[in-house]
């Protein structure tokens, strides 16, 4: 299995950086204030932390242990400023770009890694509520996230997480 030493500076600046990209793709889906938006980012940096003594295969585990390294704070892509489609796209092809490094060295983490970001993604989807007002209403994940969900999921050739109705 692999670990930060197999990639290139690169590959592992792709790698790591590619759960921030998943939260800030469902976040573009449907922005919820500062405070939801405040809510999902701390779900990244959940979901990363928590990988780290799951079962998570040793390229998120590796992933995990180099965020706690850097401070805590994961690496956050360069995305263009101004159109939400440009960005989505942007934040798409960063995902892609870490996949596909992950695919080259390491085939058998390849499947486990992408789902693992799929989960990531839902895990943002799921942390702040959607529409409403002061928390009171809305729901849980938005039609827009949903559909977020289901595009990244596609994107990466993985089945989406299973949402309620």
């Amino acid at each position: 299995m692999s670990t930060q030493t197999d990639y290139n500076p690169q590959e592992w600046k792709a790698i790591v950086g590619a759960p921030t990209a998943a939260g800030l793709y469902i976040t573009l889906a449907d922005a919820s204030g500062l405070v939801g938006i405040a809510k999902e980012a701390m779900a990244v940096g959940r979901a990363i932390t928590d990988s780290a003594a799951s079962g998570a295969p040793d390229i998120v585990k590796s992933l995990a242990e180099s965020v706690k390294a850097a401070g805590g704070r994961p690496e956050i892509p360069e995305v263009p400023k101004g159109d939400r489609g440009q960005m989505k796209a942007t934040l798409i092809g960063a995902i892609k770009n870490a996949v596909t490094a992950v695919e080259s060295k390491s085939p058998a983490e390849a499947a486990a890694y992408k789902s693992w970001l799929v989960s990531v993604a839902s895990n943002v989807a799921h942390a702040s509520k959607e529409g409403g007002f002061l928390g009171i209403g809305g729901t849980v994940v938005s039609a827009e996230e949903k559909e977020a969900l289901k595009n990244l999921a596609d994107a990466l050739g993985v089945a989406p997480p299973s949402l309620p109705a």
